[in-house]
């Protein structure tokens, strides 16, 4: 049985992103016959926040939450990273749909191997950017989010992601080397892989930290490069890459 990680699809709001959409169905239902656990590594949702009304979210994204819950009642097990733009998920993906939640950061054992995963955005992160994660997930702004409602929020989410997106395919070299740091730092804790996302470039890279051999893994992007992590007990990790026929 296998697990596959995926991050960074950025799934948008109305029309424009219909082929990302069905090209994602068809990979998992492609692998479907031997799939353990899908692991979504954040940024899945170009915008996600846990409003008591999910009724706007729910018919921007019913084909793939659909799609989702039949995997979950299929057997797959689903585990879910929040990112920078999908946060607050809320009760309905946790106990509607069955899937883990993680806010932050996951430690996973992979037969014997220590694992951390993380989105990638609160690692390491500058000064501007911790502040504005902070702005952006505390209890005062989940009550203004609450207040103001799906409608407006989503309005504002539309142009901030777009926006937000587009600074982060230029795949800044300041992050990337962040995000390499970070890993090979993880790898000095006694983690045999780190696994990432946020930065938009696929990466498999080997690392020697205090004599240990480790792999710092980005799953980059399904926008663009369409790259995802496998992996199995026999061939352990590799990444790849999605053709669209």
């Amino acid at each position: 049985m296998e697990w596959i990680f995926v991050g960074d699809a950025h799934f948008a709001f109305g029309d424009g992103d219909g082929e990302r959409r069905k090209h994602f169905f068809r990979f998992i239902q492609k692998n479907r016959s031997r799939l353990d656990t899908l692991v979504i590594m954040g940024d899945f949702f170009d915008f996600w926040f846990g409003f008591r009304n999910l009724s706007p979210l729910k018919k921007e994204y019913g084909d793939i939450l659909g799609f989702l819950a039949g995997l979950r009642a299929d057997g797959v097990k689903v585990l879910y990273l929040e990112g920078n733009h999908d946060f607050q998920l809320g009760t309905y993906i946790s106990e509607k749909l069955g899937i883990k939640v993680y806010d932050h950061r996951a430690v996973i054992d992979l037969n014997g191997k220590r694992v951390y995963l993380a989105h990638g955005d609160r690692v390491s992160p500058t000064k501007g950017h911790w502040i504005l994660t902070w702005l952006m997930r505390n209890r005062v702004t989940y009550c203004l989010f609450s207040l103001l409602g799906p409608r407006i929020v989503i309005a504002i989410a539309r142009r901030w992601s777009a926006s937000s997106r587009g600074r982060n395919m230029e795949r800044s070299p300041e992050v990337i080397a962040r995000l390499q740091r970070f890993a090979r730092h993880k790898m000095g804790e006694g983690f045999d892989a780190v696994i990432l996302a946020h930065t938009h470039l696929p990466e498999a890279i080997t690392m020697k930290e205090q004599g240990r051999e480790g792999y710092y893994f980005n799953v980059g992007n399904w926008i663009k490069d369409f790259s995802f992590l496998r992996y199995n007990a026999k061939q352990g990790f590799s990444l790849e890459y999605y053709t669209i026929d």
